[in-house]
C-alpha cells in the first residue's frame, strides 16, 4: 500500500511538472496577448470592503495594460498589447495561506493546495491564463498587509490590497509585480532590508541614486544606500533589462 501511495504521488508530480512546463512556454510566447483574469475577494468581510468591490470596473485597472504596452515598446519596434485584462466576479472563498516557515515540504504541499483551490474557483478555460486573486481589506494602521505572491507554476497570483480608491494605483503596482512573477520575473530587492539591488533593481543603473522611477520587480525608488520609497503608481515604474530577459521579451 505504501508503494502504491508513493507511485501515485510521483505520477501526480510528474504530470504537474509537465503541465507547468507547457504553461510556461505558452505564457511567455508573446505571440498573442497574455490573458489576465482578476478575481476580487472580500478578505475581511467588512461591509465597506464589499461596497468598494462593487464599484470596481476595468477602468480601475487600466494602468496595468497601459504600463505593459508602454514598456513593450522599449524592447520592440512592433506594436503589441502584451496583456488582455478581464475583471471577473467576486469570490467568497479565501485561498490557503502560505506556511509561516521555509520548510520545503510544507511549501510544496501549500503550492499544490493553492493550485487546486485556484482550479476550483477560476472561471477561465485557457491553461495559459494568469489568475490573480485580490484580497481586499480595510486599512488598519496597526496591521501590515500580508505579503503578496505570484507563482509561475500554475500562473497564480494572490495580491493583498486596501479597499480604498486612494490606494488603487499602489494596488496596481503590486498587481503588475506579482503578474510578472507568474511569467518568470525574479524579485530585485534585498529580502531583509527591502532595498533595490544594484544594478538590476534600479530603473537607471547608470544614474546610481539619482532615480525618479522604480524597477517594477523592486517596486521602490532608491534614494541612497539605506533608503528607498515605494512607487506610488505604475507611471513611476519600468521593466528593466534583466526582467525583460527573464520574461522572454528579449534574448
Amino acid at each position: 500500500m505504501k508503494i502504491f501511495r508513493i507511485s501515485v504521488l510521483l505520477i501526480i508530480l510528474i504530470l504537474t511538472a509537465f503541465y507547468s512546463k507547457l504553461q510556461r512556454l505558452q505564457s511567455t510566447a508573446w505571440v498573442e496577448p497574455l490573458q489576465l483574469a482578476i478575481y476580487p475577494i472580500n478578505a475581511d468581510q467588512h461591509a465597506a470592503t464589499a461596497q468598494y468591490i462593487q464599484t470596481l470596473s476595468l477602468t480601475d485597472f487600466k494602468q496595468v495594460p497601459q504600463f505593459f504596452d508602454k514598456q513593450w515598446l522599449q524592447y520592440s519596434e512592433l506594436g503589441f498589447s502584451p496583456i488582455d485584462l478581464q475583471l471577473m466576479p467576486v469570490i467568497t472563498a479565501k485561498p490557503p495561506a502560505p506556511p509561516q516557515n521555509n520548510n520545503r515540504l510544507l511549501i510544496a504541499i501549500w503550492s499544490l493546495r493553492l493550485r487546486f483551490w485556484a482550479y476550483r474557483h477560476a472561471q477561465t478555460a485557457s491553461k495559459s491564463t494568469v489568475n490573480i486573486f485580490i484580497q481586499y481589506q480595510q486599512f488598519d494602521k496597526s496591521k501590515r498587509l500580508a505579503h503578496s505572491l505570484g507563482l509561475q507554476k500554475g500562473l497564480i497570483g494572490v495580491v493583498n490590497a486596501y479597499a480604498d480608491v486612494s490606494y488603487q494605483e499602489t494596488n496596481n503596482v503590486v498587481l503588475a509585480h506579482e503578474l510578472l512573477h507568474t511569467v518568470g520575473a525574479s524579485d530585485k530587492y534585498n529580502m531583509q532590508t527591502g532595498q533595490p539591488i544594484y544594478p538590476d533593481g534600479f530603473a537607471r543603473p547608470d544614474q546610481q541614486y539619482q532615480q525618479s522611477k522604480a524597477e517594477i520587480m523592486a517596486a521602490r525608488v532608491p534614494l541612497n544606500a539605506a533608503e528607498s520609497e515605494m512607487a506610488q503608481s505604475l507611471r513611476y515604474c519600468v521593466i528593466g533589462l534583466k526582467t525583460a530577459q527573464e520574461i522572454s521579451w528579449i534574448e
